[in-house]
């Protein structure tokens, strides 16, 4: 399974998206009780749920991992993982997954702050909510919290066609070795 990390505005999305229809992928879909954004679909983009509703699932034991972050939860609920999959996560979710024993190729996108910014008010994102994120992603995206990277790309000036590209490439040289 492919793992994405990286922080708000790296591009982890829409890289996620080439690999779905360029390679065949399949979503791991994550749960979360953040609100919807425009154009989001509930079971496809995310299960959005109350934090009520995700405590009792929290209680059921049905994730491999919860993070807080930015005042909603996040999760990987544990039938949502399969093994031609892809799913993106903060370091924390690569973490689990990676001392879980699952069999996880993590990718870390990076790209710059100013980049990332432009981006976040390109999609609308309210003012304040952005520099929350920013300033938020700066502790929580640092490198040293990693416990394995397998493969960190710079989401700047490539095409993320290409950048698509490489993470299907290295992921396939794994799986065959």
């Amino acid at each position: 399974m492919i793992v994405l990390v990286g922080a708000s505005a790296s591009g982890k999305t829409e890289l996620s998206k080439i690999l779905f229809t360029t390679y065949g992928y399949k979503k791991c879909i994550t749960t979360t009780t953040r609100p919807m954004r425009e154009n989001e679909v509930d079971g496809i983009d995310y299960h959005f749920l109350t934090k009520d509703s995700f405590k009792q699932k929290i209680q059921e034991n049905a994730f491999y991992e919860v993070t807080l972050y930015q005042d909603h939860f996040y999760g990987i609920q544990k039938k949502d993982v399969n093994e031609n999959g892809l799913v993106i996560v903060d370091p924390n979710g690569a973490n689990t997954l990676v001392l879980s024993g699952s069999d996880v190729f993590v990718c870390y996108i990076e790209a710059s702050e100013s980049l990332r910014i432009e981006r976040m008010r390109i999609r609308k994102d309210d003012e304040l909510l952005i520099q929350k994120r920013i300033k938020g992603d700066q502790e929580t995206f640092d490198l040293k919290h990693f416990v394995r990277i397998d493969l960190h790309i710079y989401n700047e000036s490539v095409s993320l066609e290409s950048i698509a590209q490489k993470i299907h490439e290295a992921y396939q040289k794994r799986v065959k070795s």
